[in-house]
């Protein structure tokens, strides 16, 4: 990087309370998406989809929302029309629209408003210097006067609706990029100018507009502004992030930190450049800390697709909380965590005293998503992921020595694929691998029953084909898998011993399918598995011995 980079004004903050605050409580949130985000967009909404927006926003649970930029297009002062003269507008909510600091605008913009039973006029004048002195060609002194005549403009505009309750907010743009005095002396006087009526108080909002601070330095500038404010009882202080460093949301938490009352911003953070700070993640993460936001994100996967469809920008699949991928581990280490402590829930629950899985960051049940794809199989993944789809999705609970023999087959298969590997392929190459019917032993039938002389045993008659000839075989010991094998040994097929033998059912209900897993070991050739599937449980039994078997001779 060849460039030399200029920095900003360092603030005096040398007793700095901010970073032992605990943000305790809600701020008051304006989605300003059909503002800010809306003139971001490589294709701006048409009116159609801003009031669908607008609905998406009042159901989400917003009580302030600026709806646009009257007299910047036609668009924008119909759709404000419209939501007035169609008594569009809850009586628990406010609209608010922006305006720049200039008597042809204020005008216009306040014509909008005609009708409107509360709204606030956002007015904003640039006080970097770099803006003053480079963009405009202005002094502080001449900012300062060109803002104050837009306040006492505002204010005759706003008496002149006493069927209006309007109320001002006020915005020196960069505020961050500014000298911080000449910005306090600036706010001070707007209120002054404004003179607020009892009760009633100025929404100071202090934006980074193009971030070019460190989050400490915003919450440093946010605590400063506080501290030498004149009116802070008439004052309310607003945060507005833009996220150019990456840094939006952190900003805006440490500035909550630091006295900040209210919060700016976008779903999904959309807006210039970099976008604006994320209202999803900075409400949910409140939401996390036990603070009730008063914003409902309960199907945060609909909201998605709603707001994607509304301004053709998909959300990152990583995106925090809403992304497709967000809450998908591929990752062996990470499935095998996620797997056991799904599995131990209630007991992380009692021992943490919450909610707490590792590698889960929140309950997704709470935002409206399932526990379905949270484990998903590329060539990443282990033997805990597959553990987790196969239990999930067909209810099947492997022994272990089977479970890291299939992880191997199916991490050859995603190897191969170079792609994620779906549940359905995973299911079929365990029945490949390890329900084999197809080898040179295949079972037509199985009849146990006690022995005639000794009702203790079990008499075993095996009905197969071998070599291509139907065989009739039959075997006595005291079980029905043991009489099998017993039988089954007759065959010219190596000597082999039964190692283990597990069951278990396919679902809950009365006519479950049962699975069975059984291992066989020849001596010197290693062990096989085999898994038999079936209604009746010693047909299941049998299966598995013949697919042990049947592997046991394809490996040689």
């Amino acid at each position: 990087m060849s460039a030399v980079y200029a920095k900003p004004e360092t603030v005096d903050l040398a007793q700095r309370r901010w970073p032992s605050q605990q943000i305790s409580a809600c701020p008051v949130w304006c989605a300003v998406d059909l503002r800010d985000g809306n003139q971001a967009l490589p294709n701006p909404m048409t009116p159609v989809q801003k009031r669908r927006y607008y609905d998406v926003l009042l159901q989400t649970g917003f009580k302030e929302i600026e709806i646009g930029f009257p007299s910047a297009s036609a668009d924008d002062f119909q759709f404000c029309r419209d939501l007035i003269e169609q008594q569009a507008i809850p009586d628990d909510v406010t609209i608010s629209v922006l305006t720049q600091a200039r008597e042809h605008l204020i005008r216009r913009t306040m014509e909008a408003l005609r009708g409107v039973r509360r709204a606030t006029c956002h007015v904003y004048i640039a006080t970097s210097d770099l803006h003053m002195n480079f963009v405009f060609g202005k002094t502080r002194a001449q900012t300062k006067e060109i803002a104050l005549e837009s306040v006492r403009l505002i204010r005759e505009l706003a008496d002149a609706m006493p069927e209006s309750d309007i109320g001002l907010e006020f915005s020196p743009e960069e505020f961050t990029d500014s000298n911080l005095d000449f910005v306090v002396d600036l706010c001070n006087a707007v209120i002054e100018v404004w003179n607020p009526r009892p009760g009633q108080k100025v929404i100071m909002n202090l934006p980074a507009t193009v971030e070019r601070r460190l989050p400490t330095h915003y919450a440093d500038m946010i605590e400063a502004y506080i501290a030498r404010q004149k009116y802070p009882e008439k004052t309310i202080v607003s945060l507005h992030a833009h996220n150019d460093m990456g840094s939006a949301v952190a900003a805006t938490e440490l500035g909550l930190m630091a006295g900040g009352d209210r919060v700016e911003g976008t779903l999904f953070g959309h807006g210039e450049r970099s976008g604006n700070v994320d209202l999803i993640t900075i409400g949910l993460n409140l939401q996390y800390l036990g603070i009730d936001t008063g914003l409902d994100f309960s199907h945060i996967e609909a909201l998605r697709d709603t707001i994607t469809e509304l301004t053709g920008m998909a959300a990152h699949a990583r995106h925090p909380y809403a992304g497709e991928l967000v809450f998908c581990a591929f990752s062996g280490s990470h499935q095998d965590a996620i797997h056991k402590g799904l599995g131990n829930s209630a007991a992380l629950r009692e021992h943490f005293g919450g909610w707490k899985i590792p590698y889960l960051h929140i309950d997704p049940k709470d935002i409206g998503r399932s526990y379905e794809r949270f484990i998903r199989i590329n060539s990443q993944s282990g033997k805990g992921g597959i553990a987790h789809v196969l239990a999930q999705d067909y209810g099947v609970d492997l022994p272990r020595a089977l479970l890291i023999e299939l992880s191997g087959h199916v991490q050859a298969f995603a190897d191969e694929a170079k792609r994620e590997v779906q549940s359905r392929e995973v299911w079929e190459i365990f029945l490949a691998r390890f329900v084999c019917q197809d080898g040179p032993i295949k079972l037509v039938n199985y009849w146990p029953r006690p022995n005639a002389a000794d009702p203790r045993l079990i008499e075993g008659e095996a009905h197969v084909e071998f070599g291509g000839q139907r065989q009739v075989l039959f075997g006595t010991a005291v079980g029905p898998i043991a009489a099998f094998a017993r039988a089954i040994r007759q065959l010219p097929i190596p000597d082999f011993v039964l190692q283990e033998y597990e069951e278990d059912a396919l679902g809950t209900t009365a006519d479950a399918e049962a699975i069975t897993f059984v291992r066989l070991e020849r001596t010197g050739a290693g062990t096989f598995y085999g898994v038999g599937l079936g209604h009746n449980i010693d047909q299941a039994a049998v299966s598995a011995v013949v697919s042990s078997l049947n592997r046991m001779i394809a490996a040689g």
